[in-house]
C-alpha cells in the first residue's frame, strides 16, 4: 500500500510563529465546522492577513499514513490520551481503513486502529471490481466522521470485503483511545417496499457494494445520518439515508430516494449531510 504524506490545514500542520500553541483552540467535529457546512469559525480572534503570511505561516510536520485520505481531518483539543497526557489532536480517516489519532503539536501518532485483516480475507473493497476509478486505488473509509464531544466518541463508516462479501460498518470510537463503544460496530442494512430496478418480491435491501458512503457523517439530535451514492453509476444502486442512535447505535430511520425506481444518489461531493436548528434533514 503506497503511503501518502498528509498536509491539513488544521492546527497540525500549520501554525504562526508568535501565537501561543494553546491559544484559539477551536475544536473541528464534523465536515465543514458545522450542520449547516458553514466551514466558518465564528469564534477567530487572532488570524489576520498580516500575520497570515509566508513569514509566519508554514508547514511544521508531515505525517505518512497506509492510504488515501478523502476524508476532511478534524480537531479536538486537551484530550486526555491514557499513558500520554492532555494532546491536541487530530482525527485522520483513510481509504485503507484505518483511523489515526495524531498529537497537532508534535506531529506523533497517539493511537491508531484498523479495520482490516488481510490473514482473515478482511481488506478494503478493491477499485477494479468498478468500471471507473471515481476512488483509487481501494475503498474503506471514504466520507468525513462526526464526533460527539459530549460523549467523546467519533463515528466512522468503514468498508470492507470480507472472504467475497461485501460490508459497511458504522463505528463508534473513544477518542482518547480508540476504543469501540456502544457494543459496536454494526453492520449498515435496511430493506424498503418497492419495485425499482433490483428489487425482487417487492423489495429493495442495501447493498454494501453498490453504495458508495461519500458524504460527510451527520449528527443532530441524538442521531448520526449516513447518506450513501454510487460508484461509476453502476448496480442497481439507489440513494440512501440510514440514522442510528448515537448511543445504542440502533438503526432509527430508512429513507431510500428511489423504492419505485434508481439511481438518485446522495453524492455531495463529499460535503456532509445539513440540518437546520429545528433537525430537518437537507441532502442533495
Amino acid at each position: 500500500m503506497r503511503n501518502r504524506r498528509l498536509c491539513t490545514a488544521l492546527a497540525l500542520l500549520c501554525s504562526l510563529a508568535l501565537i501561543p500553541a494553546m491559544a484559539a483552540q477551536v475544536s473541528v467535529l464534523t465536515q465543514h465546522n458545522d450542520n449547516a457546512r458553514s466551514g466558518v469559525n465564528s469564534a477567530e480572534t487572532l488570524l489576520t492577513p498580516a500575520n497570515v503570511s509566508s513569514n509566519k505561516f508554514g508547514l511544521l510536520n508531515s505525517v505518512p499514513v497506509d492510504g488515501y485520505v478523502y476524508t476532511q481531518p478534524l480537531y479536538v483539543p486537551n484530550v486526555s490520551v491514557p499513558s500520554v497526557g492532555i494532546r491536541n489532536v487530530v482525527y485522520v480517516a483513510t481509504q485503507h481503513d484505518s483511523v489515526y489519532a495524531i498529537d497537532a503539536d508534535t506531529g506523533a501518532v497517539l493511537w491508531h486502529v484498523s479495520f482490516i485483516n488481510p490473514a482473515l480475507g478482511i481488506t478494503p473493497i478493491p477499485e477494479t471490481l468498478y468500471s471507473c476509478d471515481d476512488i483509487k486505488p481501494e475503498i474503506g473509509i471514504t466520507s468525513t466522521p462526526v464526533i460527539d464531544a459530549n460523549t467523546a466518541t467519533m463515528y466512522v463508516v468503514a468498508l470492507t470485503e470480507e472472504n467475497g462479501a461485501f460490508v459497511a460498518r458504522l463505528h463508534a470510537l473513544d477518542i482518547s483511545t480508540g476504543a469501540e463503544k456502544f457494543g459496536g460496530p454494526v453492520a449498515l442494512q435496511a430493506t424498503v417496499q418497492g419495485n425499482g430496478t433490483g428489487s425482487s418480491g417487492g423489495s429493495i435491501s442495501f447493498n454494501a457494494l453498490w453504495e458508495n458512503q461519500r458524504a460527510g457523517l451527520l449528527l443532530v439530535n441524538g442521531t448520526v445520518y449516513i447518506g450513501f451514492a454510487s460508484h461509476c453509476d453502476e448496480g442497481p444502486y439507489h440513494g440512501w439515508v440510514l440514522g442510528y442512535n448515537a448511543a445504542s447505535l440502533r438503526q432509527t430511520a430508512v429513507f431510500n430516494t428511489t423504492p419505485n425506481g434508481n439511481e438518485a444518489g446522495i453524492w455531495q461531493a463529499g460535503g456532509g449531510l445539513s440540518a437546520d436548528a429545528a433537525g430537518n434533514l437537507f441532502v442533495v
